[in-house]
């Protein structure tokens, strides 16, 4: 799993797959101590069916003390990787996942529509949960490899 350094590595390999190849990306966050940590993943899911090669970037800020805050600072810093890459995903599903539960009793529901309204607003498509493995499982996993180093 490669970490981001230059977006356009990113993009050239994800020209130099097929047509049928997925690209999802989501972005999760972790409190640790007076830092959040953020983990923005791109998954080139290969032939949407043959795995996947993951690319990642962490993101050490100040703690960010608003639930609402951080769950829409993951969605904006998701947001604008999907954008970075765009130019080169052609006709290939392209997806914007968002750890995001939209069952009320889920504290993450509470940004359920201005969530997936801002994706929608950049011509995206968002998924929120139990199908946004970029962000709930890639993305979560990094991140809590993340906080520990």
């Amino acid at each position: 799993m490669p970490l981001i350094k230059n977006i356009e590595e990113v993009k050239e390999f994800i020209k130099g797959t097929s047509e049928k190849t997925a690209i999802y990306v989501g972005c999760d966050s972790r409190q640790v101590r007076e830092k959040t940590v953020f983990v923005t993943v791109v998954v080139v899911h290969i032939d949407s069916c043959k795995g996947a090669k993951i690319f990642w970037r962490v993101e050490r800020v100040s703690r960010i003390r608003s639930l609402r805050q951080r769950l829409m600072e993951e969605v904006s810093r998701a947001v604008f990787m999907a954008l970075e890459i765009s130019e080169v995903i052609g006709n290939r599903p392209f997806e914007v996942h968002l750890d995001i539960n939209p069952n009320p009793e889920h504290n993450s529901s509470v940004i359920l529509k201005e969530a997936i309204g801002y994706v929608l607003a950049q011509g995206l498509k968002p998924v929120v949960k139990p199908k946004s493995v970029a962000a709930t499982t890639v993305a979560d996993y990094i991140t809590g490899m993340s906080a520990i180093g």
